[in-house]
């Protein structure tokens, strides 16, 4: 099961809920890392070899962020952004994906469905 890393922009429900079903969740406020740099939030991704999920769309730049670099982003693309809305959203893309497969995957989660770009 993947080592998730959650963006200070996700709700902390949607942490508690990601490990209550036994996920390990790192929360970034949990780290001590609230307002820290894009680069920064990935350095500790990489370090722990954790999957980011986040709102924040500068980590789907993938001349900034390749695929291949990292251990996985989840992005959600869910609007408005309503807790329920997105847990829907993300639960229903953690029941259909393999996510021992999300090391070097960018994925949009959207409210119908979710993409993945990886680059070779």
């Amino acid at each position: 099961m993947p080592r998730l890393l959650t963006d200070e922009n996700i709700f902390p429900a949607l942490v508690r809920n990601l490990r209550s079903r036994g996920y390990d969740v790192k929360d970034i406020r949990e780290s001590g890392l609230s307002g820290a740099s894009d680069e920064a939030i990935m350095r500790l991704a990489l370090r722990e070899e954790r999957t980011l999920i986040t709102f924040d769309k500068h980590f789907a730049d993938i001349l900034r962020y390749p695929p291949s670099s990292h251990y996985g982003v989840v992005l959600i693309r869910v609007h408005p952004p309503v807790a329920e809305d997105v847990w829907y959203a993300l639960e229903n893309f953690c029941d259909k994906f393999d996510m021992s497969s999300l090391r070097g995957a960018l994925v949009v989660v959207e409210r119908t469905g979710f993409r993945v770009r990886r680059t070779p």
